[in-house]
């Protein structure tokens, strides 16, 4: 299924199973269809077909209350960003720019996955490598996380430069990023001050 073993949920179809499925991928949003108080919880997907079972270190429950009002989406195939809310019974788009997602050139760079994610962590400044090393080449300002190492952000800083870069003549183009979905730094900033983390979703379609 493409999915990587880092950072993912292992998905079998019995407890206790030794056979895997298939990998679950970090941040998807899931239905629990038994108690999250046993060591095995029976899952439904939403960004995937079946129904499985996850060992429960691996899940995060948040709650049958918990509602959703602010939806990033991204769009794979334009190569573009949008974000919604819900004010009472009606959706409301707030915003829509040109983005790049990831492209396909292993070992260092992968797609964007498709699928519904939560947005599970923020920050200011996302470091980042040099491929194939453990130098720092630069950063990413106002990351926001939503599956294993794919954020939505700013344009990339690589040193030695230091100033944030508001736009890039790539975005809304082709996919060129490592996994991250990049935008304008100032929509990305609109975005790490909007999505509250466990409170919003990304979605990306194709």
């Amino acid at each position: 299924f493409g999915v990587e073993r880092y950072q993912s949920a292992p998905l079998y179809r019995t407890a206790g199973d030794t056979t895997l499925s298939r990998y679950g991928r970090d941040g998807w949003l899931i239905k629990l269809l038994s108690s999250d108080t046993t060591e095995w919880v029976r899952v439904k997907g939403i960004s995937f077909e079946d129904e499985f079972i996850v060992p429960k270190r691996y899940i995060q429950s948040w709650g049958d209350t918990i509602r959703f009002d602010k939806v990033v989406v991204v769009d794979v195939t334009n190569q573009n960003i949008s974000t919604l809310e819900k004010r009472g019974d009606t959706w409301h788009i707030l915003s829509m720019n040109p983005a790049t997602t990831g492209v396909h050139k292993p070992p260092h760079a992968q797609e964007t996955p498709t699928g519904i994610f939560a947005v599970q962590e923020k920050k200011e400044k996302m470091f980042y490598v040099k491929d194939g090393t453990s130098e720092i080449a630069g950063f990413a300002p106002y990351a926001s996380r939503f599956t294993n190492g794919a954020y939505v952000h700013g344009v990339p800083v690589q040193y030695p430069n230091k100033n944030i870069i508001e736009f890039s003549p790539s975005l809304g183009t082709t996919p060129r990023s490592h996994m991250c979905v990049r935008n304008a730094s100032s929509h990305s900033k609109f975005v790490y001050d909007w999505a509250k983390v466990k409170e919003s979703v990304v979605i990306v379609i194709d």
